[in-house]
């Protein structure tokens, strides 16, 4: 019975890779067709930095969210965008970027993270092949930019012990939790992804995301995401700003910044290019929103999957690409010619 039952798993697993490859395409269009290459303008540089992911299912959620950001920077610096895959790249190529970054010009340089990260007692390290990346050499990166502006962005486990190591001026740091203690696999980035093309994120509606809406509106949702299933939120998102300001406290509540950004880096940032119109109806546009739902509940799942039966995790994730396969058809037959 168990041979018959584990053989059932693989068939299913089997039928649904191949769904998975026909609905992922469809599912990432809207993103990659809104993406408008640009020529070098000397404005600055972004480095995206891949991790190891443990588990092939964490690996893939992680190498998604960072093909997205590679889109996003590549409208904004062109070709200025440094991609770094720390599970075949080992520490002393991602120094050298560093290195290269450094000595080229530019107004402002972002750094995002993501992957597996702990932090052993004395330091930060952050998981690629070989010795882990450290705080005090992400430190030392900074140090080498000088007055440039910096946008660190740590989607990863136990990254908040990163504010206190990298804050200093000119500098806005996000962490997708608030110490070394939360150590499990972080949705920050998902939402924060997300705030880039959605209008819910543009607080100031003039039609751009900055980086102060996209942690606030990433922040809001995780916390609501965690709220609607009942579940002990593992994660919760910082933002220091300069070394003088600080998002995700409790006095947070008590300040008025939140609302107006004023006076902050972060919020005279932005994150997003002016959006475009990525579909033509309303109907489109509202079944695009239900579908990153999905897409969401999908990368949550690949999280949980060491943590619950394999037969349950097949069934759940073939309703979901099931779910999701329906509404890129349903978009796709809204967005034909009339």
């Amino acid at each position: 019975m168990a041979l018959s039952r584990m053989g059932r798993c693989a068939s299913r697993a089997v039928v649904l890779l191949i769904l998975w490859s026909a609905v992922a395409p469809a599912a990432g269009l809207a993103v990659r067709g809104e993406s408008r290459a640009r020529s070098l303008d000397g404005q600055g540089a972004a480095i995206v930095i891949n991790g190891l992911g443990g588990l092939p299912e964490f690996e893939e959620n992680f190498v998604d969210w960072a093909t997205r950001l590679r889109l996003i920077f590549s409208d904004k610096f062109g070709e200025a965008v440094y991609y770094l895959d720390g599970r075949t790249q080992r520490k002393e190529e991602i120094l050298k970027t560093f290195d290269r970054v450094a000595s080229e010009g530019g107004d402002e340089v972002w750094l995002v993270l993501i992957g597996h990260a702990n932090h052993d007692g004395k330091s930060f390290k952050f998981h690629v092949k070989g010795p882990d990346l450290t705080g005090k050499e992400i430190r030392s990166f900074l140090d080498l930019l000088g007055s440039r502006k910096v946008f660190v962005v740590a989607g990863t486990s136990a990254s908040g012990v990163l504010i206190s190591e990298l804050q200093g001026e000119n500098r806005v740091i996000v962490t997708a939790t608030r110490n070394q203690f939360e150590r499990q696999p972080p949705l920050f980035l998902s939402f924060f992804l997300e705030a880039a093309k959605s209008p819910d994120a543009d607080r100031n509606k003039n039609g751009r995301v900055s980086l102060l809406e996209a942690f606030l509106f990433s922040r809001t949702e995780v916390q609501k995401w965690f709220l609607a299933r009942g579940l002990l939120q593992t994660e919760h998102a910082l933002l220091d700003d300069q070394g003088e300001i600080q998002l995700g406290s409790e006095e947070e509540a008590k300040s008025d910044l939140i609302h107006t950004g004023e006076g902050m880096l972060a919020a005279a940032t932005y994150f997003s290019s002016p959006p475009e119109e990525a579909y033509r109806t309303a109907e489109a546009r509202e079944l695009s929103r239900k579908r990153q739902g999905i897409e969401r509940e999908i990368e949550a799942l690949k999280f949980r999957k060491q943590k619950i039966p394999v037969q349950d995790y097949y069934q759940e994730l073939e309703r979901l690409l099931v779910d999701l396969a329906r509404l890129n058809e349903q978009i796709t037959e809204l967005e034909k010619p009339r």
